[in-house]
């Protein structure tokens, strides 16, 4: 049984959090509880749907970067491949090898697979290897054949690069609308299509996205 609306609830999310719910909810305050419920539920679900698209992105990614490996390497990410991918005259490459160095150390330091290192690496990550720096050498010679002939390198990195700002407002907990929800997982099956048309329709399938909205207090 949900446990009635009190003071409690503003001791909880703050005054000005809660105010946003009750202007949503036309100063119901236990609408507005209900609402934020709601909210929660359904960054949640959007949530594991970015999930789908993270993993399945990262491992295209990979998998397209291995024509990049280096002689006496074993995968693009060790030093002398990712040294020619990224050079470190470049602005920007800096962070792009504190953050391989960061995944290193926090999937077990020099030891630790290929695999782990990747599954460090965060999303926005992998986004960013689409930036128009990385144009003439990730780009041109790798990414993109992994998409369909002739695809806009700018357009999908203007496209994935809102659905890092999206991830981050959800995985932030910023108040949900069913529009809002809506065209985030229009845009996470848009990508998830490159990977594999399969891929989106299980994302399709799974998400519980749509069945929460139609649920809304």
């Amino acid at each position: 049984m949900a446990v009635p609306y009190g003071p409690w609830v503003e001791r909880w999310l703050s005054p000005a959090r809660f105010a946003t719910y009750l202007r949503m909810a036309g100063h119901d305050r236990s609408r507005a509880l209900a609402l934020y419920e709601w909210s929660t539920s359904l960054n949640a679900a959007l949530l594991h749907d970015f999930a789908h698209l993270e993993v399945g992105l990262r491992n295209m990614y990979d998998a397209a970067l291995m024509g990049a490996v280096a002689a006496g390497d074993s995968h693009w990410l060790d030093s002398a491949s990712a040294d020619l991918l990224f050079p470190r005259t470049v602005a920007g490459n800096a962070r792009t090898h504190r953050d391989i160095a960061t995944a290193r150390d926090n999937a077990g330091g020099t030891a630790a697979s290929a695999g782990k290192v990747i599954a460090e690496l965060s999303f926005g990550f992998w986004v960013f290897l689409t930036a128009r720096r990385h144009e003439p050498l990730v780009w041109l010679p790798h990414l993109a054949h992994a998409y369909p002939s002739a695809t806009d390198r700018a357009r999908l990195h203007s496209g994935l690069s809102d659905l890092v700002k999206a991830r981050n407002r959800v995985a932030h907990h910023e108040p949900a609308t069913a529009r809002s929800g809506r065209e985030i997982i229009r845009r996470i099956l848009g990508h998830a299509r490159y990977v594999a048309p399969e891929l989106a329709q299980h994302i399709d399938t799974t998400s519980t996205v749509e069945r929460i909205i139609r649920n809304r207090p």
